[in-house]
């Protein structure tokens, strides 16, 4: 009992500790109570991915990969978000849950963002990872507050866009 008691005193005030990890930019952004997306540097485009939160697949990550690559770019948990910058031109991506493996190609553009959602469906074992375009329209319905995801779970190209 005592442990479950110091688990749900740590998640409560992991957001606070989060929120202080946040890069100035966007902590200052937040307290306005909306996400500024900045633009892509001059010749980029990027996509902001993100996870939808929920019951469902709350404790399962959506790891984020480039098609063919083994190291992720990133892990998405429930309610996070992080933006790739990119040479413009089609790209790949799949996601990778232990059930299933999902794939997305974009043709991204000079000075676009896109989006992308992860989502955790329900699946046998455990939850399947779902991969979709999504709208910054929808982005913004689903998180009223997005919080980045964490630095750790960034490979060091996403945290250099990511974390400045």
């Amino acid at each position: 009992m005592k442990k479950l008691l110091a688990a749900a005193m740590i998640a409560a005030t992991a957001p606070i500790a989060l929120t202080a990890m946040a890069p100035a930019a966007f902590a200052e952004e937040k307290a306005e109570g909306e996400l500024k997306i900045p633009p892509p540097p001059p010749g980029k485009g990027q996509i902001l991915f993100y996870r939808t939160g929920g019951i469902s697949g709350a404790a399962l990550g959506c790891a984020v990969f480039d098609v063919g690559a083994e190291d992720k770019l990133s892990s998405l948990g429930s309610g996070k978000y992080f933006i790739l910058v990119s040479d413009p031109g089609p790209r790949s991506f799949t996601v990778k849950s232990l059930e299933t493996k999902d794939a997305i190609t974009l043709e991204i553009e000079e000075g676009e963002t896109q989006f992308v959602r992860c989502k955790i469906k329900t699946g046998f074992m455990s939850g399947r990872a779902d991969i979709a375009p999504s709208t910054e329209t929808e982005f913004r319905a689903k998180h009223k507050n997005p919080k980045l995801v964490d630095a750790e779970d960034m490979s060091e190209a996403v945290k250099a866009t990511n974390y400045p």
